[in-house]
């Protein structure tokens, strides 16, 4: 890995407010005609401009066309990825999928499948997934938290502390720190590490967002979800425009259902 419930905040589209019923299939992005390579490299920059601009409705339409087209297993992994990041947890996991159909021995690589199954209630293979990432990435404190996470929701939390999966010399503030918590559960540590920079330090805003995020995590884990809801819509106002800041957007919105 890498790395809002305020509506002002977040212009997402409410996919989770969506009817329960799922189709394998993408909305329609009125993509059936055929379409040439222009229109691919075109659609997936649309789908990248959009994203940075947090426009996730643009950022999800051409997401749409992607999917629905023949575009290159590169572009569909695009997809793939801007469905995540734009709340589409189920159908990204489809469009996950079809790209492994193709690349099998990209599954450990994908992570953010484990996150996209979390959010679709696959907390098994969710699990599962995360394990396979330890695999290729056996030092992210990240992948161990969402296994935890998966295995609390699945099972129980007592057992996702058993299984916790190791994840020594991740440096980065306060990783180390939420790795204890997942051990000890005291969540104290998190939250001296994330206000131990200066205001202008480079590192203080990431300490802090990834602090509320794992605090968040954790809480959720936890059944807590009045704490996991006040630390993800924390990290969700103040979010790097990254993969993991459109994840902590996701997250607090996932809360409300």
């Amino acid at each position: 890995m890498l790395s809002v419930c305020v509506a002002s905040l977040l212009v997402m589209p409410n996919v989770f407010a969506q009817s329960s019923t799922k189709s394998d299939n993408p909305p329609s992005a009125n993509s059936n005609a055929p379409s040439s390579g222009s229109d691919h490299r075109q659609w997936a920059n649309d789908a990248r401009t959009a994203i940075n601009a947090q426009d996730y409705e643009t950022a999800l339409m051409a997401a749409k066309k992607i999917a629905a087209s023949s575009a290159s297993l590169d572009y569909q992994l695009l997809a793939a990825d801007t469905m995540l990041r734009c709340g589409d947890a189920h159908h990204a996991i489809v469009q996950f999928e079809k790209y492994l159909d193709k690349r099998p021995a990209d599954r450990p690589h994908l992570w953010q499948l484990g996150i996209a199954l979390y959010f679709d209630g696959k907390f098994k293979e969710g699990a599962e997934l995360f394990e396979k990432h330890r695999e290729v990435n056996p030092n992210d404190v990240e992948n161990a938290a969402w296994h935890f996470l998966c295995v609390a929701k699945g099972d129980s939390p007592e057992k996702a502390k058993q299984m916790l999966l190791p994840a020594p010399d991740d440096f980065r503030p306060p990783m180390k720190e939420v790795l204890e918590m997942l051990k000890s559960g005291d969540t104290a540590p998190v939250k001296e590490r994330m206000t131990s920079f200066g205001d202008n330090e480079s590192r203080a805003k990431s300490a802090q967002f990834y602090g509320d995020f794992y605090l968040g995590l954790y809480a959720d884990a936890l059944g807590d979800k009045a704490t996991a809801q006040k630390h993800l819509d924390a990290a969700a106002k103040d979010s790097p425009r990254n993969y993991m800041g459109d994840v902590a957007k996701v997250y607090s919105r996932y809360l409300k259902k």
